[in-house]
């Protein structure tokens, strides 16, 4: 085994006869003219997970040594080996005391600190990349890094060369500077700031303008979930954070500490509109991330990305994948996937999603008609209701469960029914009428509600209904001054749209504004004020109230995503006020 370093044969060191070894013959193809297209794939198939570490470690310095003769496909294979069994590593693959394995990463380190200069950007980007993994703490791999930023103009390389530089820095603890980062935490791509960012999180050097408290930051993983979390906090809080927040939250994604990771992840996935800027950041990170990638995906369905729909189709079923709505262009590339999961264990999670869409889910009638005599009946109904007209095949079993004709069965599978009056029957009654345009049943199933003392519920249903149903006025003017707040506003919503008496609405909803001085802002809040909204110009009197909330520094209800709702509401209120 001439010139591998190695005290062992090759024959030893692939446990088979001598004169059957295969690895000599491979790594001479990869320094031979005419030995193949691709002969890296050939020695790259030989190499397995399962090699002893003393074989790899023979085969790394192996290579290592005839980098200077390879091509540029050999040179990144070889830079993707050193990266990929640091790895393994590190979480522990290979035992702490394997023979030389620390000692073998650690000259890929250098030698990949030596490609830093390469010709090629990719080798370049790779060779970053396997001294990120290496992490260790050498001053002459660390003093490439620094040259390599200052010279890079590929700007995917650049990002690389930075974080690889905060792992080394952290490497090194407090014992060398990492100061010359700084720069391009002003640099004008976010991606660059980005991994300035990460790399300064990394080290343990978060700069004191994303987080006051940072300037302790060791580097270690509780001082960087606490920097992401703060960072998080000032995103929720204003809608003009501090420079390097986002840049801080999307560093702490990749972050090895699962609970630092989880909580930048949590951050994103509510990220709202803010995460447009890094909307090619997330689709990147998401093609080469597993486990939390769902938070990705909602945060790129968030602002509409389209990246997002062939990733939330693959991940659908994911207990993690919390989805309430889905843009209603997606229908018809989601349908078919949403039918299916409509049958099986998210059926309430993709009724919600087909009743947010109303016309736009007309191809699921037959899927929710046959859920009228399931336990799903009411949610079925709902969805049925907000189609229209479209679904007008399902009113046969909509006005036998309005009369009370057809009960659902209690339980999936099973034939026992409800022993009582069914609770939806309110519900089949407006979703016959949203179908038919016979109010008939509707009316009558509100009567009944009303005359039982049971008005709250069926409120919305009264609002809609409108002058169909100004003879119910007088049972709804009682409910005004309820002690519950849903129940009057949603009097004050009913009784305006009954009796087109704005004054009375107005004078019950204008109080129920009042979580505003608090920057509170929740689905109540959220219903007042486009009740206000819809009476238009007589609600005028909210509209100073209101434009405060879209000149705010900071956000409403403690969540981006809350606050951007309130906003599109509030602008629409305030464009009908005039």
């Amino acid at each position: 085994m001439s010139g591998s370093g190695a005290e062992e044969p090759w024959h030893v060191l692939e446990k088979v006869s001598e004169g059957q070894e295969e690895i000599p013959g491979l790594l001479r193809g990869l320094v031979t003219p005419g030995s193949g297209r691709d002969p890296w794939s050939a020695f790259d198939h030989r190499l397995r997970w399962s090699d002893p570490p003393e074989l790899v470690v023979a085969v790394l310095r192996r290579l290592l040594e005839m980098i200077p003769r390879l091509d540029e496909t050999c040179r990144l294979g070889v830079l993707r080996l050193v990266a990929d069994r640091a790895v393994m590593m590190r979480v522990g693959a290979f035992r702490a005391q394997a023979p030389g394995m620390a000692e073998a990463l650690v000259e890929g380190q250098r030698a990949a600190a030596r490609l830093l200069v390469d010709s090629s950007a990719e080798v370049r980007s790779y060779a970053a990349r396997a001294i990120e993994q290496v992490r260790a703490a050498d001053p002459a791999t660390l003093e490439a890094l620094r040259r390599r930023a200052a010279v890079e103009v590929d700007l995917a390389t650049l990002g690389r060369v930075l974080i690889a530089a905060g792992e080394v820095l952290a490497a090194f603890g407090a014992s060398q500077p990492g100061g010359w980062l700084d720069p391009w935490l002003d640099h004008s791509d976010p991606h660059i700031r980005l991994a300035a960012r990460s790399a300064r999180l990394t080290s343990g050097a978060a700069t004191a303008s994303v987080t006051p408290t940072a300037s302790s930051l060791t580097g270690n993983s509780d001082a960087r979930r606490a920097a992401v979390k703060e960072a998080g906090a000032r995103l929720r809080t204003w809608r003009i954070p501090p420079d390097g927040a986002w840049e801080t939250v999307l560093a702490g994604l990749s972050d090895d500490d699962l609970l630092t990771s989880g909580e930048a992840h949590d951050i994103v996935a509510r990220g709202g509109s803010a995460i447009a800027p890094y909307a090619d950041h997330l689709a990147t990170f998401r093609c080469r991330e597993s486990g939390r990638a769902d938070s990705l995906v909602q945060a790129l369905m968030g602002i509409g990305d389209p990246r997002a729909l062939p990733w939330y189709l693959r991940q659908a079923d994911s207990p993690w994948m919390e989805v309430e709505s889905l843009p209603v262009e997606w229908a018809p590339s989601v349908m078919p996937a949403l039918l299916v999961q409509l049958a099986g264990r998210r059926t309430e999670r993709v009724l919600r999603v087909l009743t947010g869409w109303g016309p736009a889910a007309a191809p699921a009638v037959p899927d929710l008609t046959g859920l009228l005599d399931t336990p799903h009946a009411r949610a079925a109904a709902g969805a049925l209701g907000r189609i229209g007209p479209a679904a007008v095949d399902a009113a046969g079993l909509l006005a036998a469960l309005a009369k009370g004709d057809l009960r659902p069965r209690r339980f999936a599978g099973s034939e026992d029914r409800e022993p009582r009056r069914w609770h939806g029957v309110q519900t089949a009654a407006w979703a016959y009428w949203r179908v038919t345009g016979d109010p008939g049943l509707a009316l009558a199933a509100l009567d009944a509600a009303i005359r039982g003392g049971l008005a709250r519920p069926v409120l919305s249903h009264l609002a809609e209904l409108g002058p169909l149903a100004a003879g119910y006025a007088d049972a709804l003017r009682p409910l005004l001054g309820s002690l519950g707040e849903w129940t009057r506003v949603g009097a004050a919503e009913a009784w305006w749209r009954l009796t087109g008496d704005a004054d009375t609405a107005v004078a019950t909803l204008l109080p129920e504004l009042h979580p505003l001085a608090e920057h509170r802002a929740g689905p109540l809040l959220l219903r007042v004020v486009a009740a206000l909204g819809a009476i238009g110009r007589p609600a005028a009197a909210a509209a100073p109230l209101l434009a405060e909330v879209t000149a705010s520094e900071r956000r409403y209800g403690g969540d981006i995503v809350r606050d951007e709702e309130l906003c599109r509401v509030v602008r629409t209120a305030l464009a009908a006020m005039g």
